[in-house]
């Protein structure tokens, strides 16, 4: 386990040994209750009337011990876990055999410490993740304009064998986890009307046939932020004509890539796998 970089289940190069029970962890393993619109009795039928629901943030509660030779280096290892217990987001990290996952956390409350004699101190911290998901690797697909390109042409003698160049146009990425998790895009040109289509939901981010981006222009798009950026820097939402933006689906997700003028161009798709 680490916060921030922080290693709290080990021996840290300072000389501090930490330790985190896994009773020591609490909030990390539940998933945070939803919240939504309020439920609404149906006039003249049976049941009721419920809108969406969403995740409540992710409170984390996370307790251990700290040792070390000398009471400084004790001291000194609980000043370092009151800076990685920040005041904004900063990365919590959590490996056990089944999974290797993160969120982005920061400090809710006090940091505690007990000392128990001069070389053992007990520490704990309450920990806030404002997006309650925990996130596992970073999954990455990348494909050209569909096309088809090499191969032979009839009458030939057999036997010949020269297979094509196929590119699909498609980027297939699972998603392990149970929650819709966040997606970004990358089109590089040389390209024309860029389209991308979620295939599973049907949701397709179309591009103005006015835009062409020429050799190194790139933009970026930001699903679960509905931004995109020219150059990853400038805000080009008025590019798009056509906004239904798609997410990281639990299971098999697959992107077409498509455009006005079917040369050139590269879509690259990065996808978090996410877990309530």
């Amino acid at each position: 386990m680490t916060l921030d970089g922080l290693v709290l289940d080990g021996s840290d190069a300072e000389g501090a040994t930490w330790v985190v029970p896994w009773e020591g962890i609490s909030g990390w393993w539940d998933s945070p209750a939803p919240s939504g619109a309020a439920a609404t009795a149906r006039a003249r039928a049976h049941g009721m009337w419920v809108g969406d629901q969403w995740l409540d943030a992710r409170h984390v509660a996370v307790s251990g011990y700290v040792s070390g030779a000398s009471p400084e280096v004790v001291e000194a290892a609980l000043n370092r876990l009151k800076t990685a217990a920040g005041l904004t987001n900063v990365e919590l990290r959590v490996e056990y055999a089944a999974a290797d996952l993160s969120a982005d956390v920061r400090r809710e409350d006090l940091v505690s410490v007990q000392w128990r004699g001069d070389y053992m101190a007990r520490w704990s911290i309450q920990l806030l993740a404002p997006d309650p998901r925990k996130r596992g690797a970073t999954r990455t697909g990348s494909t050209g304009l569909p096309s088809t390109s090499g191969g032979l042409s009839w009458p030939l003698s057999w036997p010949l064998s020269w297979p094509a160049q196929v590119v699909s146009g498609q980027v297939s990425l699972v998603n392990p986890g149970n929650i819709a998790g966040p997606v970004r895009l990358r089109i590089d040109g040389p390209i024309t009307a860029p389209v991308v289509t979620h295939v599973s939901s049907g949701k397709s981010l179309v591009f103005a046939s006015s835009l062409t981006l020429g050799e190194g222009e790139f933009v970026t798009v930001d699903m679960e932020r509905r931004e995109v950026l020219a150059q990853g820097v400038e805000p080009r939402n008025a590019w798009v004509v056509r906004r239904e933006w798609s997410s990281f689906e639990p299971g098999q997700n697959v992107w077409a890539f498509s455009a006005a003028e079917m040369s050139g161009g590269t879509l690259t798709v990065e996808a978090v796998p996410t877990w309530m």
